[in-house]
């Protein structure tokens, strides 16, 4: 309990996470209210406009934008260790390192979910707003809300261990992060583009498909007619999270820290 006490207050009391938390807010709010414009100018190139359930479906959807962020925060409680010369310190607090590293991954795991409910809820209130100003606009499904909630919350959670993984691998945070933003913001696209069957099992195919959208738009590259069911893709998300913390465990056990 006093090392869950302590990764907290290095949760809460460092004004960098409180940075991610305000990105995430900020690039959540701005992609849903953005969106309606786009599609209110640009329906025809999308194939279907607000007056229909799924463009408003897409809107509220974009409120998950900020993801990328817990992956970040869960790198900084990590890497930011080796970083500021407090590794040794904070590894000594304990007599095994998996302890130290579960409590990590526990606090990754929260700070994840909280950026991801934070930032959603508010973009969701952005978005209702913005929507008050399209005259034809329509309404959401009935459980897209949930659906959404849930996603923020697996995904915030397993992308903060992932994060821990990624910070306790590779120790140089500006390099850890820089992966990881190259990763998610390029790579993951990329092969979710060009690779549907593939990429629909890797991390940002799996949290679309959480939030059981149904929008078809093949000629911009985005069809979520063929991604997996929200059970399995919650299912295959976990296992991520199950393996990169295994992976974090196993490897903190077997090097010197510094």
């Amino acid at each position: 309990m006093n090392l869950i006490k302590s990764e907290w207050r290095k949760l809460i009391y460092a004004r960098a996470h409180w940075g991610l938390l305000i990105a995430a807010t900020f690039i959540s709010v701005l992609s849903v209210v953005v969106t309606p414009f786009i599609l209110d100018s640009q329906g025809e190139l999308f194939g279907f406009g607000l007056d229909q359930t799924e463009a408003i479906d897409s809107v509220y959807a974009n409120g998950i934008s900020g993801y990328i962020f817990a992956i970040i925060l869960g790198i900084m409680l990590m890497a930011g260790e080796f970083r500021h010369g407090t590794a040794v310190a904070t590894f000594l607090t304990a007599p095994k390192r998996g302890i130290v590293l579960a409590a990590k991954l526990a606090m990754a795991a929260i700070g994840g979910t909280l950026i991801m409910w934070v930032s959603a809820s508010l973009s969701f209130l952005a978005g209702y707003i913005t929507l008050l100003g399209f005259e034809n606009a329509a309404q959401p499904s009935d459980d897209l809300f949930l659906n959404t909630m849930i996603a923020s919350t697996i995904g915030g959670a397993v992308l903060g261990v992932i994060g821990v993984a990624l910070g306790t691998l590779v120790r140089n945070q500006m390099l850890a992060i820089t992966g990881a933003l190259v990763y998610l913001f390029i790579i993951d696209p990329i092969l979710l583009a060009l690779w549907p069957d593939t990429g629909k099992y890797l991390p940002t195919g799996l949290i679309t498909a959480m939030l059981a959208i149904d929008v078809e738009a093949p000629e911009l590259g985005f069809d979520t007619s063929n991604y997996l069911p929200p059970l399995e893709a919650t299912g295959f998300l976990l296992l991520y999270g199950v393996v990169f913390a295994g992976v974090a465990v196993a490897t903190s056990l077997r090097r010197d820290i510094d």
